[in-house]
């Protein structure tokens, strides 16, 4: 349940567009590449029937449709042929559990450090990747703060405005944002891609509040195009940027699940 939520909230980059003049079109590829070192991916969104399918990088045999009527999102493994979905209340649910499990983990863990030298339990807690310390309720919330600046930039023909991330006055990201009339897309696409992008922010509160994490999320009001994520070296550790966008028809098999495939049910999640 933890891989899934936090598969998913990573994907809120990928999201949204809005009405432009090409109102004959209903469906769009949107490609974006993205780059963390010397590795490069690439993530699509096939946009169809107020449908999405994206692709995780480096997936090959799994990708994910998100069904803006039912609010739902459905993860395929095509080399199993198998299939899970789970609507919104289902998917707070199973976090709701997870939180619990995770967090008797991390209680019996910090017990087990009690007793444990000041680097060694360092070293440990670094080893978790911090979630250990989220445990202390008593740690103040790190200050994270949103600026908007006057530098803009041409992404794949499209201009957008730069606003800079702030953890604890340390910058974490950049992020282009446009405006969505610019995106030249269909209406209904641009609903479909709105609503996704809606979703997959209350699904990064919800992986966030799973983690035990107390940092608030940014908000990003608009169609991000070129975003990048600061270490605290300073230097760029990830960076996606919009390739390109595509309106040619789609077939109706790219948002639905292959016929054939079996569907796992909701308690097999822990599996």
């Amino acid at each position: 349940m933890k891989n899934i939520l936090l598969k998913t909230s990573s994907t809120v980059i990928l999201c949204n567009a809005l009405l432009g003049s090409q109102w004959v079109f209903a469906d769009a590829t949107v490609i974006y590449e993205q780059s963390s070192g010397s590795q490069k991916t690439s993530n699509t969104m096939k946009i169809k029937d107020g449908k999405i399918r994206f692709t995780p990088p480096s997936q090959s045999n799994n990708y994910s449709i998100y069904d803006s009527q039912s609010n739902s999102l459905s993860h395929v493994d095509t080399a199993q042929k198998r299939y899970i979905s789970m609507d919104e209340k289902a998917m707070q649910e199973q976090a709701k559990k997870a939180k619990e499990q995770m967090d008797q983990m991390r209680k019996a863990m910090m017990a087990k450090m009690e007793g444990m030298p000041p680097e060694q339990r360092k070293q440990v807690e670094k080893m978790m990747n911090n979630h250990l310390s989220q445990v202390d309720k008593t740690q103040p919330a790190p200050k994270l703060e949103q600026k908007k600046t006057n530098r803009t930039e041409t992404v794949s023909g499209i201009e957008c405005t730069i606003y800079e991330s702030f953890k604890n006055a340390v910058k974490v990201s950049e992020i282009c944002i446009t405006e969505p009339e610019k995106m030249g897309l269909s209406n209904s696409d641009a609903k479909t891609l709105m609503s996704m992008q809606n979703y997959m922010k209350r699904m990064q509160k919800m992986a966030q509040q799973m983690m035990g994490s107390n940092a608030p999320a940014t908000e990003i009001n608009g169609i991000p195009l070129h975003t990048r994520l600061y270490g605290p070296d300073g230097s760029i550790k990830l960076e996606t940027r919009l390739s390109s966008i595509n309106t040619d028809s789609l077939s109706d098999d790219t948002v639905s699940i292959p016929e054939g495939y079996s569907q796992m049910q909701m308690n097999m999640m822990g599996q």
